[in-house]
């Protein structure tokens, strides 16, 4: 039975449409795809994130944490967040997660819900006694993401935090509606966004105020999507897997430390050796969508697979990523997409296939 997070009331009063989501009831969209990513691009969309995990890590040794993530828990600062994997001892990304660092002794770790439980049993098992793991989305503890430009303005009369000294994958601890909260400024969008996380009812709350400003609306699943393929960011299960590695998937830059944890060996070897494969972006030069599992084709034979496919509403073309023979994975190679109903020319393109996004700005308010 799928679950419901604790804004689902919400959902249905506003409109959504809903689906399954990894075993939870999600708005897929409200008023449209299209007209929801949209309006994240111009000005902001609310996004119900509460199916995520968030597993709270308290420990005197972070060099344990180490040792099962590939960031670098010691050397996080307190108040800053990293993005990184948890790796199989063959290289496999079992997670995609971000690290957060919330105090001397306490880490916030947020990973994707369909792995959600067995992140938690994979940390746990290897942590032991080296720390204590708190399943803080089990405690009730759920999220919200304000993702788009016009974030800051809608956020800061709401928040007792100066949003201007919050950085790109900065956190910190914030009251939001007078509400007690971790906040974070990150995102799965390419805009300028937060991540508010807090026990169900205070989100609750959020949601409503922040909606009550005309410029932010909510938007579900199918944006949320292609927003995030439009930056290229992969999807865990579709563009990244335990049989997946970060070196083919182009996300090596993400294992910049050199400290070793589990499947450090493997990466090396592959790193060292190069992949045979690599993860791409393509866009094409029509509007025909192209699919996951749609075939890769270059001079009539295959040489790939699409693990994401969408109609770009930014740039209005078919877009997607998938993993091509290495040989073929330059910015510029020309190839095709076999879909089920017609041949369409793709080019590769270089990452991000959208540029214009605004998470990394400074001009907040």
């Amino acid at each position: 039975m799928s679950c419901k997070t604790v804004l689902y009331d919400k959902h249905t009063a506003l409109g959504g449409r809903l689906v399954d989501f990894h075993g939870w009831v999600l708005p897929v969209q409200y008023e449209g795809i299209l007209a929801e990513h949209r309006h994240c691009r111009a000005a902001a969309c609310l996004f119900d994130t509460c199916h995520m995990g968030q597993i709270l890590i308290c420990t005197s040794c972070p060099e344990a944490i180490s040792l099962v993530l590939t960031q670098d828990a010691p050397g996080l600062q307190v108040g800053k967040a990293a993005y990184g994997f948890l790796l199989n001892e063959a290289g496999g990304i079992i997670d995609d997660t971000v690290l957060m660092r919330l105090g001397e002794k306490e880490f916030l770790l947020v990973v994707n819900a369909g792995t959600a439980e067995g992140d938690y049993r994979w940390v746990g098992e290897h942590l032991k006694s080296a720390a204590e793991i708190v399943n803080r989305s089990a405690e009730g503890w759920a999220k919200i993401d304000l993702q788009g430009p016009q974030a800051a303005r809608i956020l800061s009369p709401l928040t007792n935090v100066d949003l201007t000294q919050l950085g790109y994958f900065r956190v910190t601890t914030a009251k939001v509606c007078g509400k007690d909260c971790i906040l974070s400024r990150t995102g799965y969008t390419g805009e300028l966004g937060y991540e508010m996380f807090a026990p169900g009812d205070a989100i609750v709350e959020m949601f409503d105020a922040i909606l009550s400003d005309r410029q932010a609306r909510p938007a579900g699943l199918g944006a949320r999507d292609s927003l995030r393929l439009e930056m290229c960011y992969p999807l865990h299960g579709q563009d990244i897997d335990p049989g997946t590695n970060p070196i083919e998937a182009g996300l090596g830059f993400f294992l910049k430390s050199q400290h070793d944890h589990i499947g450090s060996q493997a990466v090396r070897r592959i790193a060292a050796a190069g992949p045979g494969r690599r993860l791409v972006g393509f866009a094409c030069e029509t509007r025909r969508r192209c699919s996951t599992g749609d075939r890769i084709m270059h001079q009539g034979r295959q040489v790939g697979t699409v693990t994401s496919g969408a109609f770009s509403p930014s740039l209005e073309v078919s877009i997607g990523m998938g993993y091509v023979s290495a040989d073929l994975a330059g910015p510029g190679q020309d190839l095709e997409i076999a879909t089920d109903r017609a041949f369409i020319p793709a080019k590769l393109v270089e990452k991000p296939i959208y540029k214009q996004g605004t998470c990394r700005t400074k001009q907040l308010l």
